[in-house]
């Protein structure tokens, strides 16, 4: 039976008489930014140990020809002609005498190793391997699993029959795909992670090997493709965004099919179900995308702990973890930027972090501390998960295992996605379904906080043209300043990272209000630190609106509405959320809440 090299040993290639590649029986973590472009096809290549023949694609031929070149296993170390691999994959191997160093490339990728150094370079990106290349025997002896994750191989190895077999997808991708080894780690964050929610419970998950595109998919891909682009920023080389779940899955169909793959999804109404073995493009599951996110780090961001400027794309402008002064100590940008823009983490992904947040495939619920196997999520739910924060988000949002909630068809201009596709088998179908109710209905209640009296004007407005009933949130204890300032900012920045309840003034049932009585919420407030203002959070937590319809509205700087949805939907997570609106401080266009209420079913044509 065939395993997997990673299972038992790895393989080792030489460079005719002169080069070679050794591992021992644990491999190193992929680490790896591919840069795969279309081969001419697939290719299949077989050596056994002692044979100096390899089958290419089925045809058997020497390996190093009248030399008698055979693979051979020194101690645990198997040794095999890379020469003959590389090329016969249309690479090719160069050997410096004067610099130790040995250079493969293959597909646009580029791969250096020196003898005895423990850095090599993929891509002219350094790289740190678990075993340093060596001599042995007059045989140069470099890492397999590097080599072959580096260039977008897979390599098995039959122990029955002492063969090794190297394959080549011949894949052609969209911007790059990283082969991410699959691998066993902690999900979600410890309870002494600053700013954590209480829904990023640790469990330990492990996920199979899968390819992820290095990059969100850009605005030039999408509209090629689907021929249209529904980005609220445009810009060939930016993100797409404004998608929502739907159209992502509608978009990985259309690559498959487009390059000749099984699509991934069947789509019946508002229900998809997933082919696991399918071969075509898919969304990372939520394991997935913080697997390869956090490419093997443990701190809040795959960068470290902090979020400085030149780290990620967000609303960085108050900084993460420091003194909740209110005082503006970092920038923002307020804008997408290039799907290649900043750094890439441990494996060759760029913007993990801001930019746009990504929709994956899992529904949201909370999970528990049991250990999970390539988890996929519930079958149902109200609102889908999108991982990694967005351009207007704060530094706590775009933390490794922070986790955003929306409805999945609702576009919003600060999500995105990228694609993956399977390194190996799988197997089974998963089905997704939409809980959600399909429009508003019965009585409607307005539930509103106003600080400086901008969301009050919104919902008097609202108020006015509805005739529903209202209800204004006021804390029991007033914030040290009334008015817009550091020590009002101050104190709503720690409430955030505390997640903090206070006490209501007055309560709904105080004044005859009986929310239980109501089916649509139409929700205001204004947008702090790229949330919801805690009174707020209070009302969410203390009412059960399981099967209502919330929509929510909201007065804002800049930043829209944030993770403000996300944060009404965790705390509500039964609900089904409309699309909101949202304005500029006191800036009310009467027509525009109008055309808005009557796209929302709150009044007639």
């Amino acid at each position: 039976m065939k395993k997997i090299i990673a299972l038992i040993m790895c393989g080792l290639l030489a460079v005719s008489t002169m080069t070679g590649c050794a591992a021992d029986g644990d491999p190193e973590q992929t680490d790896a930014a591919v840069t795969t472009e279309p081969d001419s096809g697939g290719v299949t290549i077989t050596l056994r140990i002692g044979d100096p023949m390899m089958t290419v694609n089925g045809v058997e031929t020497e390996i190093d020809p009248g030399v008698g070149t055979a693979p051979v296993i020194a101690g645990d170390r198997t040794l095999l002609p890379v020469r003959a691999v590389v090329e016969n994959l249309g690479g090719t191997v160069g050997w410096d005498e004067a610099a130790n160093e040995v250079s493969l490339s293959y597909n646009n990728n580029e791969i250096t190793l020196t003898i005895d150094s423990q850095t090599a370079y993929l891509n002219g990106s350094a790289r740190t391997l678990d075993v340093a290349p060596t001599i042995m025997n007059d045989r140069t002896m470099l890492p397999i699993r590097f080599i072959a994750e580096g260039f977008g191989l897979d390599v098995e190895w039959n122990e029955a029959d002492q063969e090794v077999l190297i394959t080549s997808t011949g894949a052609s991708v969209i911007s790059g795909m990283a082969l991410i080894q699959g691998g066993t780690f902690t999900m979600g964050s410890p309870e002494s992670e600053p700013e954590r929610d209480a829904d990023e419970v640790r469990r330990q998950t492990t996920v199979g090997g899968f390819y992820m595109s290095t990059t969100e998919v850009s605005q030039a891909e999408y509209s090629a493709l689907m021929g249209e682009n529904p980005s609220d920023r445009q810009g060939d080389t930016l993100p797409v965004e404004n998608v929502t779940w739907y159209d992502a899955i509608e978009y990985c169909n259309a690559l498959s099919e487009a390059e000749g793959f099984t699509p991934c999804y069947t789509v019946s109404g508002d229900t998809v179900t997933w082919d696991r073995s399918a071969n075509g493009y898919r969304l990372p599951t939520e394991a997935e995308w913080e697997y390869a996110c956090r490419a093997g780090s443990d701190t809040p961001f795959n960068f470290g702990d902090y979020v400085n400027d030149d780290d990620a794309n967000c609303y960085n402008a108050y900084g993460y973890n420091n003194d909740a002064s209110g005082v503006w100590v970092n920038g923002y940008l307020e804008r997408t930027v290039d799907v290649n823009e900043y750094g890439v983490n441990g494996y060759g992904l760029y913007n993990m972090h801001g930019n746009v947040a990504e929709w994956v495939w899992d529904w949201y619920s909370e999970y528990d501390q049991t250990a999970a196997d390539d988890p996929t999520g519930p079958e149902s739910g109200n609102y889908k998960i999108a991982r990694g924060g967005g351009w207007n988000d704060m530094p706590k949002h775009i933390r490794s295992a922070y986790r955003s909630a929306y409805p999945a068809d609702a576009p919003l201009y600060s999500i995105g996605f990228r694609v993956v596709r399977n390194s190996g088998e799988r197997q089974g179908t998963v089905s997704s379904v939409n809980n959600a109710n399909a429009e508003p209905q019965g009585n409607t209640l307005i539930v509103y906080f106003s600080q400086t009296g901008n969301t009050q004007g919104f919902a008097e407005i609202i108020q006015e043209m509805t005739g529903a009933d209202v209800f204004r949130l006021e804390r029991a204890e007033p914030y040290s300043e009334q008015t817009n300032s550091a020590p009002l900012y101050g104190e709503a920045l720690d409430e955030l990272r505390s997640s903090a309840t206070p006490e209501l003034r007055v309560y709904p049932e105080d004044e005859g209000i009986d929310v239980e009585s109501y089916d649509t919420i139409l929700l205001g407030y204004s947008n702090w630190w790229a949330s919801i203002p805690a009174s707020v959070r209070t009302f969410l937590l203390r009412y059960d609106l399981s099967g209502k319809t919330i929509i929510p509205f909201c007065s804002m700087g800049g930043g829209r509405f944030g993770q403000s949805i996300s944060a009404v939907a965790k705390l509500a997570p039964n609900s089904t959320i409309k699309e909101g609106l949202c304005v500029t401080y006191a800036s009310y266009d009467r027509s525009e809440i109008e055309q808005w209420l009557r796209n929302s079913s709150l009044l007639a044509d």
